[in-house]
């Protein structure tokens, strides 16, 4: 089995608890990844709220680094282009990672950062993640993106860079969405769940769903417990569920963006190693092996070589 994942937060993990990225207490390390033929995860570096937006650029900057350490320490292909990730598939390593940024506040005003993030390997930008900020209005709010927010959208589609929909306020998702629309551009959805089974303002509406795939987009379950269900017990199942309730309303726009490292998990996908476990919940749901083998890997790995 191969493994494209959109979403942890495993970077900032590590670099916060001068970690190793082969082998931790994590959700993720290498060690238990190997359990995966090919392995490609877009990593993200998410700043403290409890920061100023300008520190938390200068913890992104160092938190950049030492996750680029690790990975030269430990053979992970950092890719930075489609043409990249068509190599890697086919004659590079089993790791590979992309890098992101989760909540762009970081950008302070300075819109010639978003060439900056670019020039320092940043492929995707989720522009937004709780409350408001200098880009606008989160899911926590009804707010949509602010003067700056729709020009550094604009920028991050102009440099090369692909914004995410998670964490936007329904009103900001559609500003995000009218900009690619007007760029021929593909957006993402890295980690969120079907709002139809869980109404929670984190998650993607099927009309928003259905315009992300429209676009070219894909979209990335979370498998943080609170997005997937209220019940008191989430397992694998309730992740698949979502899984397959996207497959039946778009087919091949689903994947994985599990929120490793970020979020609290179905104990039953506690770690890395155990995200295998959920193919057979989609196998009992109807889902094919091509179809599963797509939201594991195909799906994302397609989106990747097309849009970055």
């Amino acid at each position: 089995m191969k493994l494209c994942d959109m979403h942890c937060d495993t970077a900032m993990a590590l670099y916060r608890g001068g970690l190793e990225l082969c082998e931790n207490d994590l959700h993720i390390c290498l060690k238990r990844a190997a359990v995966f033929e090919k392995y490609l995860q877009l990593n993200a570096f998410f700043t403290s709220p409890r920061l100023s937006d300008e520190e938390g650029w200068e913890v992104f900057l160092k938190a950049r680094e030492y996750f680029l350490g690790q990975c030269e320490k430990n053979g992970v292909t950092v890719l930075t282009s489609g043409e990249e990730v068509r190599n890697w598939e086919r004659d590079g390593g089993q790791f590979a990672s992309v890098l992101t940024i989760e909540d762009a506040r970081i950008l302070a005003g300075h819109i010639e950062r978003v060439e900056e993030l670019y020039r320092l390997g940043i492929r995707v930008v989720t522009p937004l993640w709780g409350g408001d900020t200098c880009i606008g209005g989160s899911h926590d709010t009804e707010n949509g993106l602010t003067e700056f927010g729709r020009e550094a959208v604009a920028e991050m589609l102009r440099a090369g860079i692909v914004p995410d929909l998670s964490h936007a306020s329904f009103r900001a998702q559609d500003e995000i969405l009218d900009l690619c629309a007007a760029a021929g551009k593909a957006p993402v959805a890295t980690h969120m769940n079907a709002y139809a089974l869980h109404a929670h303002s984190r998650n993607l509406t099927d009309e928003r769903y259905r315009r992300l795939t429209e676009l070219g987009g894909v979209a990335g379950i979370s498998l943080y417990v609170r997005h997937l269900s209220d019940k008191e017990a989430v397992t694998a199942d309730d992740a698949a569920a979502h899984l397959c309730h996207y497959e039946k309303l778009v087919p091949a726009h689903a994947g994985f963006g599990c929120d490793y490292d970020g979020s609290d998990v179905p104990e039953d996908l506690c770690e890395i190693s155990r995200l295998p476990a959920a193919a057979d919940c989609l196998r009992a749901r109807g889902l094919t092996e091509e179809q599963i083998e797509g939201i594991y890997y195909g799906n994302v790995l397609r989106f990747l070589e097309n849009n970055i």
